[in-house]
């Protein structure tokens, strides 16, 4: 597999398109918002449903209603086909009635190629992806840009371009597997805005440039994420310096999505790798007070152990530093680590500190937040350090 440091992955021109519009009801996902030509109709299809017996699952999902949903950051479908184009059906929650630039976004991969970028504003339209003009089998992925905590992608049936039954099958799992655990680093936030000002908008949130990604991407590994923008070990993002308990991620770690109480099967999604990000938010919190910073080492050491009671087998990468102003809690998540190791004898465990949060060598994106320079830094490192670890060539 390719390097994929250098550069964002290639787009193509929908094609092959002109279903007939039905009614306003019915309207499809927003053309405004979309990065690429729509290419969506509201035509009603038989299709195949998106269903683990006919497409791969990627992260985090669930079966409600008919539909797939991806709730998390980067959660898919994936399958192979046959043909020269293929219709989805896609469904939305009720966050489609957000405001624009507050939707969630998804995209259309086919082999390896974005043929679509878009935003949802109605609970269901259909997409229609160009394949090959020979036929040949192809390898489709519809995968969830945004985040959880702003609305979630369906996926609810597929079908061929002229409504025969589709060929469809799930594509193979991969050898190696990694979940990240993290905040809107892991998720991507803001990693297309121009600068630090620009005012937060899903149309730059993009979890395939994603450090997570980009490192499963590199390593050829399945993945899932339990990400949620402003959250923390003890306390999420505080804007006064007063803990935020309600933005915490231990107690959601074993759910599929927050607000939902579908539980994250870990025993059938067993990981190799588990990488931990987190401790920017709470560093809002805790800033240099002794008090607050053993709080955080207390709650991050009992953490720990939930991520290994979970995942017995895994080796457990503990990240801090992407951004600045957090750096204070890294010899805290180091003595949290060591304290889980001495209290269990727990060696698969390792610390890093992220040298990535260079903003003048990098840029920035919203609020601070890693750009795509940056991202594609921290997934260099811990490509290396899981390399490494797993004594992989």
């Amino acid at each position: 597999m390719g390097k994929l440091w250098g550069a964002a992955v290639s787009r193509r021109q929908l094609v092959g398109l002109g279903a007939s519009l039905l009614t306003a009801a019915l309207a499809g996902c927003t053309p405004g918002e979309s990065k690429e030509p729509s290419g969506i109709s509201v035509e009603q299809v038989s299709g195949i449903p998106a269903t683990a017996d006919n497409v791969r699952l990627i992260g985090r999902t669930y079966e409600e209603g008919g539909v797939t949903w991806l709730p998390q950051s980067g959660s898919a479908v994936e399958f192979e086909t046959v043909g020269t184009s293929i219709r989805i059906e896609i469904a939305g929650d009720e966050s489609v009635r957000k405001k624009p630039g507050l939707r969630p976004r998804f995209a259309v991969v086919v082999d390896d190629e974005i043929v679509m970028d878009n935003t949802l504003d109605v609970p269901s339209c259909i997409v229609e992806a160009p394949l090959s003009d020979s036929g040949k089998r192809a390898v489709v992925q519809v995968i969830h840009l945004s985040e959880a905590k702003l609305g979630m992608v369906g996926v609810r049936s597929i079908a061929a371009s002229d409504d025969e039954p589709a060929q469809v099958t799930p594509t193979a799992a991969k050898d190696l597997s990694i979940g990240f655990v993290g905040d809107s680093i892991t998720c991507g936030y803001g990693v297309e805005s121009s600068g630090k000002d620009d005012p937060f908008r899903t149309t730059t949130e993009n979890f395939m440039k994603s450090y997570a990604y980009l490192v499963a991407k590199e390593l050829n590994a399945d993945y899932d994420t339990a990400c949620y923008s402003g959250y923390g070990v003890v306390s999420g993002w505080s804007a006064d310096g007063e803990r935020v308990g309600s933005m915490l991620v231990p107690p959601l770690y074993d759910l599929v999505t927050e607000g939902h109480e579908y539980k994250w099967d870990f025993a059938e999604h067993p990981r190799d790798v588990v990488v931990v990000s987190l401790g920017t938010n709470d560093a809002t919190y805790t800033k240099t007070d002794e008090a607050r910073i053993e709080e955080f080492t207390r709650g991050y050491t009992e953490f720990i152990g939930q991520v290994r009671e979970y995942n017995p087998d895994a080796l457990i990468v503990c990240t801090l530093g992407a951004m600045t102003d957090c750096e204070m809690l890294y010899a805290p998540m180091e003595q949290a680590v060591r304290d889980h190791a001495d209290q269990t004898g727990d060696t698969r465990i390792v610390s890093h500190l992220s040298n990535s949060a260079d903003i003048a060598a990098n840029g920035v994106g919203t609020g601070e937040h890693p750009n795509e320079e940056g991202q594609r830094k921290i997934a260099q490192e811990l490509v290396g350090i899981i390399r490494s670890e797993l004594q992989m060539a």
